[in-house]
């Protein structure tokens, strides 16, 4: 059986989901952000034997879905299909057992890492860095993200569900750092889906005319450091690039899962 959950389903389904905390922190972070009554998310959930089997987390375009194995359920594509979604993403087991039911996507194949230390580099200062806080910062953020060529989730978005997804994740539901240069933001690093034990960390990107000068380290440091040592929580965060995932490792994180994003095929 799948349902749509509700607030009663709260401590149940987070139980279930926090078998695998990093994996689901999507998932969990959607429930304590938009609740189970919000019209930009929605959560389902499958039962086998009265017990949770698979969840499922829509918010706005992106749809997550985590299950105990990839036995997959063909009632969950009618499911999907009643929303206007760009990316299905989750382990890649799980994706692997749902793309051959999609006919409109194709993969894109990523690491999934974790971190929960993080020593301080004594030479990277953080003077300049900025917390976001307002939409017009937001939207400065967007001009960035957008001018990169591998963030294709961002091109896939307009600026105002951007900006309204940025600050969603501010404010205790996640934080986005930036160094502003000659009026525009020219290097970025966001943590979205902020729980009680774990975040997300995306929009990792430097300006090309900016690079070489250490901004982006700058960012990406000044975030890790504020939420491994500070906050004391797990940072996650997946990659396609093999340069990106050495200088992850350099910095403590370590592989835990390969993760799949199933993208709509805009043509």
């Amino acid at each position: 059986m799948i349902r749509k959950l509700t607030e009663k389903d709260r401590d149940a389904v987070l139980a279930f989901l926090y078998q695998e905390p990093e994996i689901n922190l999507y998932i969990v972070g959607d429930i304590k952000n938009f609740g189970f009554d919000n019209p930009d998310s929605t959560i389902y959930a499958e039962f086998r034997n009265n017990d949770y089997y698979a969840v499922m987390s829509r918010n706005l375009s992106h749809i997550v879905y985590y299950a105990k194995d990839s036995d997959f359920n063909l009632e969950w594509i009618d499911i999907f299909k009643r929303y206007d979604y760009l990316f299905i993403s989750g382990k890649a087991p799980l994706m692997k057992a749902i793309s051959p039911h999609l006919e409109d996507v194709y993969e894109d194949r990523l690491e999934f890492m974790r971190s929960t230390t993080f020593k301080k580099d004594v030479d990277v200062d953080y003077e300049g860095i900025e917390v976001l806080q307002t939409e017009e910062d937001a939207g400065l953020v967007y001009d960035l993200l957008n001018t990169i060529d591998e963030l294709d989730s961002v091109k896939r978005k307009t600026k105002e569900e951007f900006v309204k997804y940025l600050m969603d994740n501010s404010n205790g539901n996640g934080t986005t750092v930036f160094y502003r240069e000659d009026g525009k933001v020219v290097a970025n690093a966001s943590a979205v889906g902020e729980t009680k034990r774990t975040a997300m960390i995306v929009g990792v990107a430097t300006d090309p005319n900016y690079r070489e000068r250490g901004l982006g380290k700058k960012v990406l440091h000044y975030l890790v450091d504020f939420y491994v040592n500070h906050k004391e929580k797990t940072l996650c965060l997946y990659y396609d690039d093999p340069r990106a995932g050495a200088l992850y490792e350099k910095l403590g994180f370590v592989a835990i899962d390969d993760w799949i994003m199933l993208i709509k095929d805009s043509k």
